[in-house]
């Protein structure tokens, strides 16, 4: 046999290998995918408790957020029975510890509050805090997590429903969409807080228009009040006076540039020794890096737990990105700085906007490290700068009504037109 024939044969083996584990991977996939269908559908088939209400949050990993405030309110209510459903074994002890009840979504306890629970609320989607082949007959309540500027979930182009949504093939489109549906329940709502975020929230989150509902976001009660959980902020943070630095990720912190090449971290504390601030560096959960930590006057805290919005609370200045934590803190009216350093990358590779970038950002928006500084200067030395931009920016985001405080608002909505009590 010549050797070039041996080669090809070769070649055709390879190639038949090599086909072969792509059908076994899509074989799986599929498999896996069309268990997940038929265990939503049957799961419509189990009868539900009226008064049974599941809450989580922050993808199962914590109490924290617009359901935790919901939970410790609709709790009280004797005709309940409130649920906290977590995938991370501390929280359900810390809730435990309390006298709440609290099961792992795995757990079999567990499985029978998903499968019997009326109600489900929500931070992210049934996908991310629950198991969601269980709620094919519940009731979603997602009162998110933000209200910012990016594209997410049916409305950003990376994701799995968008793409199904807008493919092609009929027939990939047609059995796509079971899956699709199983990230959601059987009557779905979402939370909105102005006519403008109400636009777009249908196409995001695949709810019927009469199902978003323009009722604020709970978390941002304790910028209004006082409340025993600000005794547990760290004493640096209120006794200082404090510029945040809040980002977001980079799809996913795949594409976050290292931190310490966006920062001059020597510089940073010189300014803070003269200015008398502290500059306190919060990460999202998706973004890694180190941060050298000799400076007096930089604090790391992206793995201590502190809750975004206390820090929010006692920050006299934020600085941000394309994070939507700003529009939560412009409810504060004080100032914030933008660092947008790689923003034509993060739009092409990370995600769109709702809105264009520079129309609904209220404060300055450097490029560059030393511009950057010579903005949070002149801040510190006029606070009042950008204030009708930040007031105008902040009624796009929250209506008038959803300026102030609404968790009894929210709580009432749900008694009356969701459990019917």
């Amino acid at each position: 046999m010549q050797v070039h024939n041996i080669i090809q044969i070769i070649l055709l083996v390879l190639i038949l290998i090599s086909v072969n584990k792509n059908l076994i991977k899509k074989s799986k996939l599929i498999g896996k995918r069309t268990v997940v269908v038929t265990i939503w559908y049957l799961s419509k088939l189990i009868p539900k408790d009226k008064n049974l209400v599941i809450f989580g949050a922050e993808n199962g990993r914590g109490f924290r957020g617009n359901p935790k405030y919901l939970f410790l309110e609709m709790v009280k209510n004797p005709e309940l029975t409130c649920v906290w459903i977590s995938k991370d074994p501390n929280t359900v002890s810390e809730l435990r510890e309390k006298g709440f009840q609290a099961f792992k979504h795995n757990s079999s306890k567990g499985i029978v509050y998903q499968l019997r629970a009326k109600l489900a609320i929500h931070s992210h989607s049934i996908n991310d805090d629950f198991y969601k082949v269980l709620l094919g007959g519940a009731i979603s309540y997602n009162t998110w997590h933000g209200v910012g500027l990016k594209k997410v979930w049916g409305a950003n182009k990376n994701t799995f429903t968008y793409k199904i949504l807008h493919e092609k093939s009929l027939i990939k489109r047609f059995f796509g969409k079971f899956v699709v549906k199983t990230n959601s329940a059987k009557t779905n709502y979402v939370v909105s807080t102005s006519e403008k975020v109400s636009s777009y929230y249908p196409e995001t989150y695949l709810v019927k228009e009469e199902n978003v509902l323009e009722l604020g976001q709970v978390r941002n009660d304790i910028f209004f009040i006082d409340s025993e959980e600000d005794a547990d902020v760290p004493s640096f943070i209120k006794e200082n006076k404090i510029i945040t630095y809040m980002p977001t990720h980079r799809n996913f912190g795949k594409i976050d540039t290292d931190i310490n090449l966006v920062f001059d971290f020597q510089k940073m504390e010189q300014f803070c020794e003269e200015t008398g601030y502290k500059f306190v560096i919060k990460r999202h959960m998706y973004s890694s890096g180190y941060i050298p930590k000799q400076f007096k006057h930089i604090i790391d805290i992206s793995e201590d737990n502190i809750d975004p919005q206390f820090l929010l609370k006692y920050t006299d200045i934020l600085l941000t990105d394309y994070s939507s934590c700003y529009t939560d803190y412009l409810l504060l009216d004080r100032p914030v700085a933008f660092y947008c350093y790689d923003l034509e990358k993060y739009l092409e590779k990370s995600n769109e906007m709702y809105h264009g970038y520079f129309d609904v950002t209220p404060g300055p928006k450097a490029r560059t490290f030393p511009e950057l500084l010579n903005d949070l200067k002149e801040y510190i030395n006029d606070p009042s700068l950008y204030k009708d931009e930040r007031q105008r920016v902040l009624n796009i985001f929250y209506s008038k009504e959803n300026q102030g405080r609404v968790l009894e608002k929210q709580v009432d909505y749900m008694y009356k037109n969701i459990l019917e009590i």
